[in-house]
């Protein structure tokens, strides 16, 4: 293991700090307006019991990234491991209440006459999530690899609330430009956190780690293959029977 990522930087409170910051801000920006639309019955469909589950679960994994960064950066690892305990299960409670309110919502498109191709974006971030997560839980024991892997465990799942800001303002002409520009629509946001942690591993080691080596080329290539799932023909037909089913 290189020794670079096992001594602790004196930056790197900082980096944890200003990355949860940063990931606070975008979630608020992105879903509080439909939560307290859904939420408060300003929205004419209430919020469902899996879309309530997927809310408090989301909120208490951001409050554990705080929690376990601050223990952490206190040398508390008795408590730091007493409370990653937590994040497994919460990890899960997520999946199966966000996979439940994507098909509930799916339904409702199909019960519109809408296509499903969106989904491919949505349900492509669950997975992308749902691969990461027992990687990250079975590198508990390798710290530098164990932080990383929830970094981009984390920036994975915040795609939604990106694109739900950048939605205000890119226009349908940007959207429909390119291959490229829909990708960034739905990835860019993910981009810019996965590019903070490489840009801090080259700033504060001098080098990258390899979870960044190993895990950002998969990345990318499944980003690429879910926006060619979005633009293509047989993504609506392959899922619709499916929910249909359900």
């Amino acid at each position: 293991m290189d020794p670079r990522f096992h001594s602790r930087h004196k930056w790197d409170g900082y980096f944890w700090l200003t990355f949860w910051l940063y990931s606070l801000v975008i979630i608020l920006f992105g879903f509080a307006p439909p939560v307290q639309e859904r939420f408060f019955g300003q929205d004419p469909q209430p919020a469902s019991i899996a879309l309530q589950l997927h809310v408090w679960s989301f909120t208490a994994w951001m409050c554990l990234l705080a929690i376990q960064a601050f223990l952490a950066s206190k040398h508390k690892m008795e408590l730091h491991r007493f409370f990653g305990l937590a994040m497994l299960p919460l990890a899960l409670a997520m999946l199966g209440s966000a996979g439940m309110s994507e098909i509930y919502s799916a339904e409702r498109a199909i019960e519109n006459g809408r296509e499903l191709n969106f989904r491919a974006t949505t349900f492509g971030v669950l997975i992308g999530f749902a691969v990461l997560i027992p990687f990250a839980w079975a590198k508990r024991t390798d710290p530098p690899a164990h932080k990383r892997l929830i970094l981009l465990a984390t920036a994975t799942i915040l795609a939604g609330a990106h694109f739900r800001i950048w939605g205000a303002w890119w226009s349908d002409e940007w959207f429909e430009a390119s291959f490229l520009s829909r990708f960034l629509f739905f990835h860019g946001g993910t981009l810019i956190l996965v590019g903070m942690g490489i840009a801090y591993d080259l700033i504060s080691r001098k080098a990258l780690h390899r979870v960044y080596k190993i895990a950002l080329p998969i990345m990318l290539a499944w980003q690429l293959a879910v926006i060619f799932a979005y633009d293509s023909d047989w993504f609506d037909p392959l899922i619709r029977p499916l929910i249909e089913a359900f």
